[in-house]
């Protein structure tokens, strides 16, 4: 079990702030701070037993014992795996764990554009849009939804082409920035069309 007051005390003694009131309580603010995220975070729970002043380091709070253990929580909270495609999960996150956000969105694009190749049986000649509209094009695409209405498999189509011609083509042809929060909005994007396409073969198989 742990106590926020003996904590605080205890580090206050490492530090000589006899007579300097407001560095003890800016120090003591801090650590509150810190030990409440700890406690949003699901790090720290309550007592519920006799000692109700002070918390118990839980499950959680065990598993993220060390640095490592830290980082990969906070990784799983910037890109949740839970919202990518297994695909993307061993392509594309490493990379935007690292910071190389342009790469990851390259990466999880082109798998968007390999698994589409593949699943319409085309030949490695078809890339980029024209693959994307063909295989979606929708009166003859194999991976087109017959019963869908026609407009319907036209947005489809529509989206399908619009996300390899934004995301990946641009990153084929010259460097592109590209922000850790857009990265990540795109990963998701690119995660949930490869979904439909799981979805379209397993209703043709």
């Amino acid at each position: 079990m742990v106590h926020l007051g003996n904590y605080v005390n205890r580090v206050e003694g490492e530090y000589d702030y006899r007579g300097r009131r407001e560095l003890q309580q800016e120090l003591a603010n801090s650590i509150s701070a810190a030990w409440n995220w700890l406690k949003v975070n699901g790090l720290l729970c309550s007592d519920t037993g006799a000692n109700p002043a002070f918390d118990r380091v839980t499950k959680l709070g065990r598993q993220v014992a060390d640095a490592n253990g830290v980082r990969a929580m906070l990784s799983e909270e910037l890109l949740p795996s839970a919202f990518l495609h297994p695909t993307l999960l061993r392509d594309a996150r490493p990379l935007f764990m690292q910071g190389r956000f342009d790469t990851a969105v390259f990466e999880a694009f082109k798998a968007l554009e390999v698994t589409t190749r593949a699943a319409g049986n085309y030949g490695a000649d078809r890339i980029g849009v024209p693959l994307m509209s063909a295989a979606f094009h929708p009166d003859e695409g194999p991976l087109t939804d017959r019963t869908l209405e026609r407009g319907e498999r036209v947005a489809l189509m529509s989206l399908m082409t619009g996300a390899i011609g934004s995301y990946k083509n641009p990153a084929s042809h010259r460097k592109v920035e590209i922000q850790r929060d857009e990265a990540r909005e795109m990963l998701i994007l690119a995660s949930h069309l490869l979904k439909i396409i799981d979805a379209r073969l397993a209703a043709i198989q």
